[in-house]
This record gives C-alpha cells, sequence and structure tokens, in this order.
C-alpha cells in the first residue's frame, strides 16, 4: 500500500475559522476584525496544508496591514473556479509583502491558481485567490 498527498474535501469555512483564530491575538492589538463569510457547506478538494499556508500568508499579511479595521474573507464559485477575496486588507498590504511572497504565489500555482492584488488608492486592497475547483 502506497501513501500519496492526494487532494480531499475540505470545509473551507473551517480552515479559515482555524487561521483567524490563530491570528486572533495580533489582530486585537491591531484593533482589527476578521469576518470569516464563506459558506458553512463550501467544501473544495485540494491539498489543505498548500490551502492552509497560502491562505495563512494573505491573512497574516492583511492584518499586519491594518488598524482599526474590518476584514472581509468571502468565497466566490464560478464557472468551475474558485475565489477566495480578502477585503480591507489594508492600505499598507503593499509594503507588507516581504521577499517570500514569491514562495506563497509558487505554492498557489501548485494549487493551480494565482494570487491577484488589486489596491484602491488611499482606502485598501482586496487580495483574490483563484483557482480551478477540480
Amino acid at each position: 500500500m502506497t501513501t500519496t498527498t492526494a487532494s480531499v474535501s475540505i470545509p473551507l469555512h473551517r480552515i479559515v475559522d482555524e487561521l483567524t483564530t490563530a491570528l486572533l491575538p495580533l489582530a486585537v492589538s491591531r484593533r482589527t476584525i476578521i469576518l470569516n463569510q464563506i459558506d458553512r457547506d463550501l467544501e473544495i478538494g485540494t491539498d489543505e496544508n498548500t490551502l492552509a499556508y497560502v491562505l495563512w500568508n494573505l491573512l497574516d499579511r492583511a492584518v499586519n496591514s491594518t488598524h482599526n479595521e474590518c476584514i472581509h474573507v468571502e468565497s466566490v464559485c464560478y464557472e468551475g473556479s474558485m475565489m477566495i477575496r480578502v477585503r480591507n486588507a489594508g492600505t499598507y498590504f503593499y509594503r507588507n509583502i516581504s521577499h517570500n511572497f514569491r514562495q506563497v504565489q509558487h505554492a498557489a500555482e501548485e494549487l493551480g491558481g494565482s494570487i491577484h492584488i488589486e489596491h484602491m488608492a488611499n482606502t485598501s486592497t482586496v487580495v483574490s485567490f483563484i483557482w480551478r475547483n477540480n
């Protein structure tokens, strides 16, 4: 019998809850609230560790980029694709992207996806992780 790292069905709301719970002390110190607005019934088939790595980095950087904000974590499904959107990631999100962001992008690509960052001048940043949900 061989062991492989096959993708399994992961409840997306649960994994985001676990990550935001770990970020709670930092969020409180920055007076930031994280709202998990992902459908509780939404499950995706992918590698859980790689997904957690990508989401952790996006959420951690979002919290570090905000002060006295409300971060919204949302999911959108369309035509076989999935998007996880982190809204209000802070006006300084770009400054908090460290040298290892290339590794995060590479991990997203391993899942068959990519990360897109949209900065609205002097208001906020929206970070989207988009991939084909096979």
